[in-house]
């Protein structure tokens, strides 16, 4: 019998969460979809009986972070590999990297494997390998062979043959460094129905480490069984950051919606399932298909979310009336930009700014939360344009709004624009995260706009909420709740909260809240300077003490 053993190296950057005296909280992750369809479907069609298990780093580093670790994550890692490797002893190792900063720890996971047993064949694959295949086969040296886009395939034809070297050599969607020489460019196998791929197996992983990543915050802290589901694969479009179709094509490819409910009713009644994620790169691609699903799933009797984002045209009054009868609660908007000239001639986004604020009133008369995805930091992109954004956020008026740096991913045209003008002074480099800024082109200044973007987010989140400004205090509260207890030190959570809790009542907690926000001001200078700037009063110390003691109103 054949072993797999799939390991998933850290999404992020474990130096930022770790041995960091001002470390933030581990951003949640949802569950390793790719590995878990890989492995439904190479067990039910494989020639011969297949051993497959997986590894994910992202949960022991998940586990390093609430244990406050302090020490050589590394060590950990490999010692985690090593108990996985004696217990199965695989004679596959498959890396699954979706993002550009998982790339920093394949090298040492394939040492680490290639220490343990020299004739294990050590595979890669996922959206960062079927776009950087020529990178990381030239800088990880422990590195077989890579994979381009989806897996199912190619992974079932390398474990049925007698020879995987010559399945390696010869299919078209693996590459290794001899056919890298030879000019070898891989293409794509899909499954073009994805109705193929069996029901996934969860017994084999602990759910509980996938079970934070819903939107709408007045859930935070409550029981829940988040799953997710893709109910289709590709994405007719090229919006210039995304490297969506180095993995899955521009080509649509769905389940029907059958299969759909099949899963979703499968996932309530066997798993526990209680919220649903929508995690499909283009739900809308097929309108029709989409409302049929949102029918089905309002008899379901679970709540649905959509975190990856959804097309901003195809809300209208009728699509929010289905979002609310399918219990979902709240809806991340793609939007990107309040700048029609980035949208259209930067990032080639099929959206006008006149259309997002019709679709924010649809969504808030059904009483359906909405977040913005902000993208800023492209190449072209001005001074201008970014305020043409914020004006957008103001006037829209969403229940909480993302600001992310533009990110050179490895696949997208952005990658491939700052490469040619030399904009990133590191292309090997994996250092590239949402919240720092790698790109110098005219008009980016990355050291500026990280701090615009947290600025942004704090005068839309915050000093210019929409929801306060209308009297809707229910709504920021679960916000700037879940805001302070991730971050303890947030200043204008506390600040904002005592807002809140003050105009509804809430006198003590209010006190409570701007006690902690006055004292964090205190022996901070970069929050109070911000208190400062935005015209926060500061009492005096005394005052404060007198709050916190008599439990009294601080003007």
């Amino acid at each position: 019998m054949k072993k797999v053993l799939f390991i998933i190296p850290p999404y992020f950057n474990a130096d930022d969460y770790l041995n960091n005296a001002r470390a933030a909280v581990l951003p949640q992750f949802t569950i390793p979809y790719g590995i878990l369809s890989m492995e439904s479907y190479l067990k039910a069609t494989c020639k011969s009986p297949a051993d497959l298990r997986m590894l994910d780093l992202n949960i022991t580093l998940q586990e390093l972070v609430a244990n406050r670790f302090a020490g050589d994550y590394m060590r950990v890692f490999n010692e985690t590999i090593e108990n996985q490797l004696r217990a199965f002893n695989p004679n596959f190792i498959g890396v699954s990297a979706l993002f550009n900063s998982s790339g920093r720890y394949i090298q040492d996971i394939l040492k680490t494997c290639k220490d343990y047993d020299a004739n294990v064949i050590t595979l890669a694959g996922g959206g960062l390998p079927s776009a950087a295949y020529k990178i990381l086969l030239d800088n990880c040296s422990q590195l077989d062979a890579v994979c381009k886009g989806e897996g199912e395939l190619p992974m079932r034809d390398l474990l049925d043959a007698d020879d995987p070297w010559q399945v390696i050599r010869t299919h078209k969607s693996w590459i290794s460094r001899k056919e890298l020489t030879e000019s070898k460019v891989p293409q794509h196998t899909f499954i073009e129905n994805l109705d193929d791929i069996p029901p996934f197996n969860y017994d084999g992983i602990n759910l509980d480490f996938y079970n934070n990543r819903s939107l709408d915050k007045k859930y935070a802290g409550t029981n829940k069984r988040e799953l997710a589901i893709h109910t289709s694969r590709g994405c007719p479009f090229s919006c210039v950051f995304c490297s969506n179709p180095s993995l899955h094509g521009r080509d649509v490819r769905t389940m029907s919606v059958e299969r759909v409910m099949s899963d979703v009713r499968r996932m309530k009644e066997e798993f526990g399932m209680t919220v649903l994620l929508l995690e499909d790169d283009h739900f809308f691609n097929d309108k029709n298909r989409a409302k049929q699903i949102l029918r089905g799933l309002a008899e379901m009797g679970v709540r649905v979310e959509f975190p990856n984002g959804v097309a901003v045209y195809a809300i209208d009054e009728e699509v929010a009336d289905l979002f609310a009868k399918a219990g979902v609660s709240a809806v991340a908007l793609a939007v990107e930009s309040g700048s029609d000239h980035v949208l259209n001639n930067i990032i080639r986004k099929p959206l006008k700014k006149r259309l997002i604020r019709p679709a924010v009133e649809a969504l808030r008369k059904f009483n359906v939360r909405s977040h913005v995805f902000i993208v800023i930091g492209l190449p072209g992109e001005q001074d201008e344009h970014r305020l043409e954004t914020l004006r957008m956020l103001l006037d829209c008026g969403f229940d909480w709004t993302h600001v992310y740096l533009a990110m050179p991913i490895f696949g997208s045209r952005l990658y491939d624009i700052c490469v040619d003008n030399g904009y990133i002074e590191n292309t090997k480099s994996q250092d590239f995260v949402a919240t720092k800024s790698v790109i110098r082109a005219p008009g980016v200044d990355p050291v500026k706009l990280e701090a615009y973007a947290y600025e942004m987010q704090i005068r839309v989140n915050f000093v210019e909420n929409h929801n306060m400004k209308i009297g809707r205090y229910d709504v920021p509260i679960d916000y700037f709740k879940n805001v302070v207890n991730k971050y303890p030190d947030h200043a204008f959570g506390h600040y904002f909260l005592s807002k809140c809790y003050r105009a509804t009542g809430q006198q003590q907690l209010a006190n409570e809240h701007f006690a902690r926000f006055f004292n964090i001001c205190e022996r901070d200078d970069w929050w109070r300077d911000l208190a400062v700037r935005y015209n926060i009063h500061l009492p005096p110390a005394s005052d404060v003490a007198r709050v916190d003691a008599r439990n009294c109103a601080v003007a």
